[in-house]
Formats: structure tokens, C-alpha cells, sequence
């Protein structure tokens, strides 16, 4: 079987609902990047870390693929 790595944009994600990082109400804003996605930040407080991706998942479990990605899955 061969692997294969896809790179895809914020937007592939956006269209099923899921908040980006960077646009108006995204992830990043109610958090300082640096508390939540650096080593400094994981040392200082993992809980936060984790509290911080964890929900992020938890909300992605709750949406439907669109069709380009159920094209990358399949």
C-alpha cells in the first residue's frame, strides 16, 4: 500500500463548519498562540494545551465531511 500526505488550506475545513485559526471568531481568539501551540506554552501549562485541542476535536466530531473530504478518505 502506498502513503500518501495531502496539504490541503483552512478552507476544505471551513466549509463542514469547523473554525479556522486565523479568521474572525476562530480558534486563535480566544486564546494567546503562545499559551496553546508552542513547546514553551506545553511546559507552562499542559492541561490548558490539551483543553485547548481536545475541545477543538470534540467540535469536529460533531460536523459531516464535505465531498472533498470524503474524496481524501476514500
Amino acid at each position: 500500500m502506498k502513503k500518501i500526505v495531502v496539504f490541503t488550506g483552512a478552507g476544505i475545513s471551513a466549509e463542514s463548519g469547523i473554525k479556522t485559526f486565523r479568521d474572525s471568531g476562530g480558534l486563535w481568539e480566544n486564546h494567546d498562540i503562545n499559551e496553546v501551540a508552542t513547546p514553551e506554552g506545553w511546559k507552562k501549562n499542559p492541561a490548558l494545551v490539551l483543553e485547548f485541542y481536545i475541545s477543538a476535536a470534540n467540535k469536529c466530531w460533531k460536523l459531516n465531511p464535505t465531498k472533498h473530504t470524503r474524496r481524501l478518505l476514500n
